[in-house]
């Protein structure tokens, strides 16, 4: 089981830092659509624990992970799980496993990732429905220097997660809560015809 150290960066300008990241060197494997299943028993005692499983699917390749907050948290600014996840070469299968055993679906959502290594981090430029976002994972003084060479804001963080940030923005406009945050179609064929065609053009790998 290893640790999950990461802190969210809100008001960020997606095309800008990846330029910056580009500029500076980094790798990257490129942009990518994730789909993604949180799974849960149906009285949601998953989440009463503060544990979250999920299958998630990337080009027809899955990864099935198991968060969960650490017995002994130590403070910190940064959001920290316990994490335990694994491949799967079939996402659909490895979903009617869950389901046999009694999981259900509790909320589905999906985001365009762009994932990049800098500063011994690793930054993920996320596109989701509700907004942009940047995530930064590793240690704490390595996450913020990170951060500071890349221009994004201090004040502008949150150890929130997507679906928390979520049920936030639907609030704050006034909808009907939803758990779930998936494209509409015809932004869904864009965003998919986009990464398509990023994909011919030569990448770096970090």
């Amino acid at each position: 089981m290893t640790l999950e150290c990461e802190l969210k960066y809100l008001e960020a300008d997606l095309d800008e830092l990846a330029a910056k990241l580009a500029a500076a060197g980094a790798g990257t494997s490129g942009r990518y659509f994730e789909e993604n299943i949180v799974f849960d028993r149906p009285d949601r005692s998953l989440k009463a624990a503060g544990v979250l499983l999920r299958l998630r699917e990337r080009q027809g390749r899955g990864v099935l992970t198991v968060k969960r907050l650490p017995e002994n948290p130590e403070p910190s600014a940064l959001k920290i799980f316990e994490e335990i996840q694994t491949g799967v070469d079939d996402p659909a299968a490895m979903g009617a496993a869950l389901g046999a055993v009694g999981f259900v679906p509790a909320f589905r959502y999906e985001k365009v990732r762009e994932k990049w290594s800098h500063m011994e981090c690793v930054v993920c430029l996320d596109r989701l429905p509700f907004g942009d976002f940047v995530e930064i994972e590793g240690e704490e003084v390595k996450v913020f220097a990170c951060a500071a060479d890349l221009g994004l804001d201090s004040a502008c963080t949150t150890k929130a997660t997507y679906h928390g940030l979520n049920l936030e923005y639907r609030l704050a406009k006034g909808l009907e809560p939803d758990d779930n945050f998936v494209f509409e179609s015809g932004r869904r064929a864009a965003l998919l015809e986009q990464i398509e065609n990023l994909s011919r053009l030569p990448s770096t790998v970090g």
